[in-house]
């Protein structure tokens, strides 16, 4: 995957290094005493980099020195990034600060004593000159300016924050249902309620995991991210741009519950480093069909597939939209770099599995390999070899699919709920299918997201203190689970779908995109929800899978057996080819190499 290299070498050299790279040498004046240059103070020991100095509510970050345990920072850059109007003496290599309404500021190299107004006062550490900037303690500096300095000493940041101001963070989350409107309702909320000045950065879904990649490889994280599937980032990729929030979690039970998922969280050498953001896991993509042509051609609600067969038949030939025409198809789709996308339902109606490779009895099985995978590939066959799929499938884009459903040429497609509620009009009537099932003697398989659940981190480019930004997030999904979120009065569409990116949607009972279904079959969609929600597949599915695909380790294997697949779907070759393939497969080195990874990974998340 040279594109993951790519982000690996960038963020070595602009990640951390956005945070703790030296200011340009900058002399605190033109001409310094010579002598004072050299004033290095003997009794410390300086060293760059003893800490990230960041500025909660100021544009600025500082290089820092350590001088025997003191966080030393040049004077000049914090007093004029916080207001102070300097003053240098270079013959007596001394500083005056000033500014209305604070006590002036005298600093002198190699003096442990300072003048605060008409005070005298004691230093950790007296001021030197190195590098043509005069050092000062941070501390000290900041607390006389009536700023106060928090120190995080799991991941070494000192933040600088001014208490009369509110924390300001940046958020970069995904938009899924496509608002990325600014909520000005909500973010003013934020700020009167919560007391925190929150910058969004709402994304399109259909790029995000491109746009963050590029974010993390140029270091430009903002405060707090979602990430989808974290498991894209090796662990010494992931601890260079996120935060350890072990501790700052132990206030927080919630979100360190949400840590501790699975499907979700993430941990690194017992240290966790991500928090899930809540979801329903039936929120994936589940057979949907057209209500309205089924009534039209006089058709009951398939439940088997022999029945979806049926029905896929008659759309195909029995002009269900009554145009006069010959051009619909039965179901369409798209098919996915990782397998048949769109028509892994039926693959999951013949294995009873969502997911390729599964845990059963502590053992991982690959349902490619099953006689299950194959009574799916030939009901796909002979539904294609009929007409009833679309013939581009293979070809087409998620988009063009997407045209052909808007375009009222598809009875059957994989649809999430929001989508086919979007659908759902006076025009075309789409009721996600529940209750299906392989035959009358099958299990009735339901919707499961197999992807890992997004996650929330907390960045190193961050200005803000982890517990705060941790206390904010807390609030937003306790009242996300309390419901408490519809009763702000004032709030517009654009706000509410904000919530939904921000806070995510753990019960599609409760999700907008149910509320959005128009009344007449609204009840067919909240029977659908409830028939799936008794269906499970957390003990089945390990999410840490996903993570192994992302590297690409695999890639050629797996395109390999997609390639075939699609062959014996469209029916260059026979049932024989395909028995025969998965044999060789099932004996190939690289394929007991792949079978014995996933094995430690199952063992790992067990």
């Amino acid at each position: 995957m040279n594109y993951r290299k790519a982000i690996v070498a960038t963020l070595a050299s602009a990640s951390l290094g956005g945070l703790t790279a030296a200011c340009p040498a900058a002399a605190e004046s033109a001409a310094p005493n010579a002598a004072l240059i050299k004033q290095e103070t003997s009794e410390a020991s300086q060293s760059a980099m003893a800490a990230n100095v960041l500025f909660l509510d100021y544009s600025s970050t500082l290089q820092s020195r350590d001088a025997n345990g003191t966080i030393m920072v040049s004077g000049r850059r914090l007093l004029e990034a916080i207001g102070y109007r300097i003053a240098w003496d270079a013959a007596g290599g001394s500083l005056t600060a000033e500014r209305p309404g604070k006590p002036a500021l005298l600093l002198q190299a190699g003096r442990r004593e300072a003048k605060l107004g008409d005070k005298t006062v004691q230093l950790p550490a007296a001021p030197y000159i190195g590098e043509g900037i005069l050092w000062v303690p941070l501390r000290f500096t900041a607390e006389a300016a009536g700023l106060t300095v928090a120190w995080d000493a799991a991941n070494r940041y000192a933040y600088v924050k001014d208490p009369a101001a509110l924390p300001k963070i940046s958020l970069t989350t995904r938009a899924d249902n496509r608002v990325t409107e600014q909520p000005a309702n909500l973010i003013g909320y934020f700020k009167s309620r919560m007391g925190i000045d929150v910058n969004l950065n709402l994304v399109q879904p259909d790029y995000y995991r491109e746009r963050t990649n590029i974010m993390v490889a140029a270091g430009d994280t903002g405060s707090i991210m979602l990430l989808q599937n974290n498991y894209q980032y090796s662990d010494e990729l992931l601890r260079s741009f996120a935060m350890d929030l072990t501790e700052d979690l132990n206030a927080f039970p919630r979100l360190k519950a949400l840590a501790a998922e699975a499907a979700g969280g993430r941990t690194i050498d017992g240290r966790i480093y991500g928090i899930a953001r809540p979801r329903d896991p039936h929120d994936a993509p589940f057979p949907a069909i057209r209500q309205d042509w089924l009534d039209r051609l006089g058709l009951a609600r398939p439940k088997t597939m022999e029945e979806v067969y049926a029905a896929l038949r008659q759309f195909a030939h029995k002009d269900p939209d009554g145009n006069g025409k010959n051009d619909t198809y039965g179901m369409t789709g798209y098919t996915t770099a990782a397998g048949l996308g769109s028509f892994a339902w039926v693959e999951q109606a013949f294995t009873g599995s969502p997911e390729r490779f599964a845990v059963q009895n502590g053992r991982v099985v690959d349902h490619a390999l099953g006689a299950g995978e194959t009574e799916a590939l030939n009901w796909l066959a002979r539904a294609y070899r009929e007409g009833l799929i679309d013939k581009e499938f293979a070809a087409q884009t998620p988009e063009q699919a997407a045209d052909r459903i808007r375009g009222s040429r598809s009875g059957l497609a994989a649809l999430s709920l929001r989508d086919a509620a979007a659908l759902t009009g006076d025009k075309a009537q789409w009721i996600p299918l529940s209750g299906l099932k392989a035959d009358s003697l099958g299990v009735p398989i339901a919707p499961w997201n197999t992807e890992v659940t997004d996650t929330y981190i907390v960045t190193r480019m961050s200005r803000v203190a982890p517990k705060t930004i941790l206390r904010w997030l807390d609030g937003g999904l306790a009242m996300n689970e309390s419901g408490a979120w519809d009763g702000i009065e004032g709030f517009g569409q654009t706000d509410r779908a904000a919530l939904r990116s921000l806070f995510g949607e753990p019960d599609l009972l409760n999700s907008d995109a149910l509320k959005s279904v128009p009344e007449r079959t609204r009840g067919a969609y909240e029977t659908a929800v409830k028939e799936w929600q008794k269906t499970s597949y957390a003990d089945a599915v390990v999410p840490a899978f996903s993570g192994l695909w992302s590297t690409g380790k695999y890639a050629e294997l797996n395109a390999e057996l997609k390639e075939t697949q699609i062959k014996v779907i469209l029916g260059e070759l026979s049932m024989e080819d395909w028995g025969q393939y998965t044999k060789t497969l099932a004996a190939s080195k690289p394929y007991q190499a792949l079978l014995a990874e996933l094995a430690e990974l199952a063992g790992d998340g067990a």
